[in-house]
């Protein structure tokens, strides 16, 4: 018997539904699932590519051509009417190299910039995995805490409905007691159904990050400790920030690559310098002139071939006006995103600070609305509180309790989110909130 029990412990604890998914769990899983992260992987690899090919233009491109021609000739030869069929076949290799171009020396410098965007742009998408992966995860524990206030506050309430039933019976109450109990657990019901609707919405939107629906997830410490911003400095956040922020590296990148387009449209006005060489093999079997000219020519040509624009139209004008809008359009997103970063660092540095004195608010409310209860409940028995007293101290206190376990919520998203525009948000900030769970 003792080892069947062993067993079964053992196979309990391997059961993999029974263990409480953590948020390095859910994050791991919203790493490998996530659509939108993958997508931007799979935009920085196209990105890099890009580069591959700038570097391509500088290497020696060559080919080999071959034609084959069956032909048909009527002529007169001294007055003799002929008609010749014969084949011709021709073979030729073709090489060129660039020696001098200017727009492909400003294409690869253009394209790392692109490169070098690109990669901003999928850290930056990672540590956004970060932060949806969180809120997700917190947006279902404060939905689970919402279902589970709202079934205590139910289960009071009809303890508090049975309790004034009794009492208007035996003549201790008012039948209006009895009517605002039912009305208040009739609402109960009604949210009930909202929160566990609200539950279930939520696993939908987790799910959407990681591609399954968790099993159970690990609730927060009653212990979370309440740490302030480091540095606790506003003005050293908005720094990190202006060297740090993916986004605002990302704008910055965009407007080089938008700067090195001015430069590759004015090359249209610079000329260009190509070594060209061709070896070609000419074999006519047949022909009027075939006597004279042979029937196997060998031809090897080399030399350089040197191009000057001179006008075309104002095309060259056109386009390199055109970048330079296009540039100064870049500039102007760079600075827009600047500010915006500027804004959302000090707004989240500020929100942290505000959270934190949230939160120790809604923990002495709690406390407070607690011990007005029980005075509550203590004067209902004796006669001093009416049922409808005791039913408003109740709503206060699982009110208060909701208050305080979504300030926990908040402040812990918060705090990523701060890093997150400061851009130094990582799987670390996960690692330490993780060991805030149970």
């Amino acid at each position: 018997m003792r080892k069947i029990l062993t067993f079964l412990g053992l196979c309990l604890l391997l059961t993999p539904s029974l263990r409480a998914e953590n948020l390095i769990d859910i994050y791991k899983l919203a790493l490998e699932n996530d659509p939108t992260f993958r997508a931007a992987k799979q935009e920085f690899l196209a990105t890099q590519e890009i580069r591959n090919q700038r570097f391509a233009l500088f290497l020696p491109a060559l080919n080999i051509s071959a034609s084959y021609t069956d032909l048909r000739q009527r002529y007169s030869f001294i007055g003799t009417p002929r008609d010749d069929k014969y084949v011709t076949k021709n073979y030729g290799l073709n090489l060129k190299q660039a020696l001098y171009r200017h727009d492909y020396f400003v294409q690869y410098r253009q394209a790392n910039y692109q490169v070098a965007q690109a990669s901003a742009n999928l850290n930056n998408a990672a540590q956004e995995l970060i932060l949806r992966a969180a809120q997700s995860y917190f947006e279902v524990l404060g939905a689970i805490d919402n279902l589970d206030f709202s079934k205590a506050e139910k289960k009071s309430i009809e303890e508090q409905l049975n309790q004034t039933k009794q009492r208007f019976e035996v003549g201790l109450t008012a039948i209006t007691d009895v009517h605002e109990a039912q009305s208040r657990y009739d609402q109960s019901v009604a949210q009930n159904i909202a929160a566990k609707n609200l539950l279930a919405i939520s696993r939908e939107n987790l799910r959407e990050v990681t591609g399954q629906y968790p099993q159970v997830i690990s609730r927060l410490s009653d212990k979370t400790p309440l740490l302030r911003p480091e540095p606790e400095d506003i003005e050293q956040w908005t720094e990190i920030a202006s060297k740090q922020s993916l986004s605002l590296i990302a704008a910055e990148k965009a407007m080089q690559v938008a700067r090195e387009e001015v430069n590759r449209q004015r090359a249209g006005h610079y000329p260009t310098l190509d070594l060209v060489a061709s070896k070609s093999e000419s074999i006519t079997e047949g022909g009027a002139f075939v006597e004279f000219t042979g029937k196997k020519q060998t031809d090897t040509r080399i030399g350089l071939q040197l191009n000057v624009p001179i006008y075309e139209g104002g095309l060259v004008n056109s386009k390199t006006s055109q970048a330079a809008y296009q540039y100064n359009r870049a500039k102007e997103l760079y600075e827009r995103q600047r500010r915006a970063t500027e804004n959302q660092t000090r707004s989240a540095y500020l929100n942290v600070l505000a959270n934190i004195s949230q939160v120790l608010a809604y923990e002495q409310a709690l406390k407070s609305s607690r011990t007005a209860l029980e005075a509550t409940e203590a004067g209902y028995e004796v006669g001093t509180r009416t049922a409808v007293d005791v039913l408003n101290s109740r709503r206060e206190v699982f009110r208060a309790e909701r208050d305080y376990a979504k300030s926990r919520y908040t402040y812990i998203l918060e705090t990523l989110t701060l890093r997150q525009a400061a851009g130094t948000l990582s799987d670390e900030a996960l690692q330490v909130i993780n060991r805030w769970l149970q």
